[in-house]
């Protein structure tokens, strides 16, 4: 596991860096027709919809498209966890025109009916990456998505802030305390609750990690 390191807080130098702590980390590997398994092999991956297919890229990648509809989630206990995926979207794939976030496509996350302590990592009507979060928000990025390129995006909500990192760049950050229930199930390539917010590319890796917020930075992870 490769590290990036970001500096960030108020406090400036010092201070001991916190490192994230694995929770489940999927990579494809042709393991069978209905799911991934974690890397300690007891997790699985969950397909919601949609036909496996790995094709001639077994052990590279699953792809997403408008023939198969693949869908994924993984479960989760709280919504503070840095959840990533290592991801490519096609460059022809036509987002949600919506400026509601649970209305748009879905990368990463889950949607809560209403103001819970739900977001993610959503393609805003525009192509860009951007941070959906509170009951309908949405917080663009500058990065466009569809340019059919390989990306790796986190979304780390913490106390008071929720942030999105692209390629272990600090992409948007919100101020925001959420309230009300966790994330109990994250949804890959849609939002977990509506089938319209499915997007189409190739997914190479995913994961989620532990961590304590730290009072100076952090050493991101990469997929």
């Amino acid at each position: 596991m490769a590290y990036i390191r970001c500096i960030g807080g108020s406090g400036g130098g010092g201070g001991t860096n916190v490192t994230f702590t694995p929770v489940l980390l999927f990579k494809e590997q042709g393991i069978g027709s209905s799911s991934w398994l974690d890397t300690n092999g007891s997790t699985p991956l969950t397909v919601n919809n949609g036909n496996y297919a790995t094709g001639a890229e077994v052990g590279q990648y699953v792809e997403a498209s408008s023939s198969n509809a693949l869908r994924f989630c993984f479960p989760t206990n709280t919504s503070y966890r840095c959840f990533g995926i290592k991801c490519s979207i096609n460059s022809d794939f036509t987002p949600r025109n919506s400026d509601n976030w649970y209305q748009c496509s879905c990368i990463l996350g889950q949607e809560l009916g209403g103001e819970q302590r739900d977001c993610a990592i959503i393609i805003d009507k525009n192509g860009y990456f951007a941070l959906g979060w509170a009951t309908a928000t949405i917080t663009s990025s500058s990065v466009y998505a569809l340019d059919g390129q390989t990306h790796t995006l986190l979304l780390l909500p913490e106390a008071g802030t929720i942030k999105l990192y692209i390629d272990g760049v600090l992409a948007v950050s919100v101020n925001k305390t959420m309230t009300s229930n966790n994330m109990d199930s994250i949804g890959v390539f849609w939002n977990r609750v509506d089938a319209i917010t499915g997007v189409y590319g190739k997914i190479y890796s995913i994961g989620c990690w532990d961590y304590t917020y730290p009072p100076f930075g952090y050493d991101i992870p990469t997929l």
